[in-house]
């Protein structure tokens, strides 16, 4: 499948953020990563907010996809262990520097999150299971955990030892 202009842009973008931060996104930078002209990028992105809502749907899109593929399903044809097991395992891949401070920024903009609310709220667990069976909870924090692991921590996980963690993990699962 041939990847559209747009979505270059954004791929561009998401590596500026990764290397150099979210505040070195700015038109000049992308324009300069991409061949673009500054005008061309306002084609396609009228505001730097413009741009970030598109990078947050786009990176919602990809994380919804990989739900899907890693479930077999839509988060609505599978019951909760379904669900609690596929988010774990698509959190077990070490989230990327990119990754991390675009939830970061969501977390504080509503709109940003609002996008990644209408992706996960149909993965996560019930939040009533917190008190009514925090065991099973426990498998949301587990993935948390592992997807934000080697940027807080003073080593990364091998392949291995992330998937020794998932297996301990499904285990509580029953």
């Amino acid at each position: 499948m041939r990847t559209n202009k747009k979505e270059q842009l954004l791929t561009t973008a998401i590596e500026i953020v990764d290397k150099h931060g979210l505040e070195a996104l700015t038109y000049e930078s992308l324009a300069e990563a991409s061949g673009l002209s500054k005008s061309g990028l306002i084609y396609h992105f009228p505001s730097r907010y413009a741009l970030l809502m598109d990078i947050n749907r786009f990176l919602a899109t990809q994380w919804r996809n990989r739900l899907v593929a890693t479930a077999g399903a839509d988060a609505d044809s599978l019951d909760d262990d379904q669900r609690a097991a596929a988010t774990l395992a698509v959190c077990s891949a070490n989230a990327t520097r990119a990754d991390l401070l675009f939830a970061l920024d969501a977390s504080r903009v509503p709109e940003y999150n609002a996008v990644w609310d209408e992706v996960l709220s149909a993965w996560q667990l019930p939040r009533a299971l917190i008190l009514s069976d925090p065991r099973r909870y426990l498998i949301h924090l587990i993935g948390d955990g592992l997807w934000v692991h080697d940027h807080i921590n003073g080593f990364s996980l091998s392949d291995d030892e992330r998937r020794a963690l998932v297996d301990a993990a499904l285990e509580l699962l029953g």
